[in-house]
């Protein structure tokens, strides 16, 4: 008994590992789980490879743009860059502006210290003490036939308007006999037909009453004409 115990305990554990290392000898029972490997044909291996390709091409061909979408990307940044360009113009146009802003500011200020030492205004740039001429943008005048006793007319002519997209000045100090004071106005260009030009600058003198930059009743006071194609940017009395 001891030596059939022995045995069957021998073929009991034994057999596991039997079947371990050896699949031929699986049971019956056990045999669809683990088919045995049967190698493809040569034709099927063939079929295999060329539909693992066709999927690889597919999905190299989902990668990247198309050509309609490129086209539609292009359509929307021209779209943005019309509608952006005007406004970037106009912004540099106004940056540019600010040197005509500057030199009348500077020859109403000179005019007030002209009439301080002289008792009347300056009939040209010259007798200023403003360094005109060094401008970039703009050309600066004084309006040579203006009563200077009345008051300083003087202007930024913009020297290629359209190109670089400015419009012209113009300036004036006016003086008020009757109170002593001075008043001074900046005007500017709103005559787009002509290209934002002033085509003169008439006068101040408030018997004549007329130009671009003119004077009321009731002693001389600079103000904008808008009658004459400008509007007012500064004004002090």
């Amino acid at each position: 008994m001891t030596n059939l115990g022995m045995l069957y305990e021998k073929v009991l554990f034994s057999y596991p590992i039997f079947i371990m290392f050896h699949p031929d000898s699986y049971p019956q029972d056990l045999s669809p789980r683990y088919p045995p490997y049967t190698p493809l044909p040569k034709s099927e291996g063939n079929k295999v490879l060329q539909r693992s390709f066709i999927i690889l091409s597919q999905g190299n061909n989902n990668q990247g743009f198309t050509l309609i979408e490129l086209l539609v990307v292009i359509i929307i940044l021209g779209i943005l860059s019309a509608i952006a360009l005007p406004q970037t113009l106009q912004i540099i146009g106004r940056g540019r502006e600010s040197e005509a802003r500057s030199l009348m500011g500077a020859m109403n200020r000179a005019q007030q210290a002209y009439f301080y030492e002289n008792g009347t205004f300056a009939q040209n740039a010259v007798d200023l003490d403003v360094p005109v001429g060094n401008e970039k943008y703009y050309l600066g005048f004084v309006d040579s036939g203006n009563d200077f006793t009345q008051g300083g007319l003087q202007g930024a002519k913009g020297q290629n308007n359209h190109t670089n997209v400015t419009r012209d000045y113009a300036a004036a100090v006016g003086y008020d006999s009757i109170n002593r004071t001075f008043s001074t106005v900046i005007c500017r260009s709103i005559d787009q037909a002509n290209n934002y030009e002033i085509a003169g600058l008439t006068s101040i003198d408030p018997t004549i009453g007329t130009g671009t930059v003119t004077a009321v009743t009731g002693g001389t006071r600079a103000q904008c004409v808008q009658s004459a194609g400008v509007e007012t940017v500064e004004e002090l009395r």
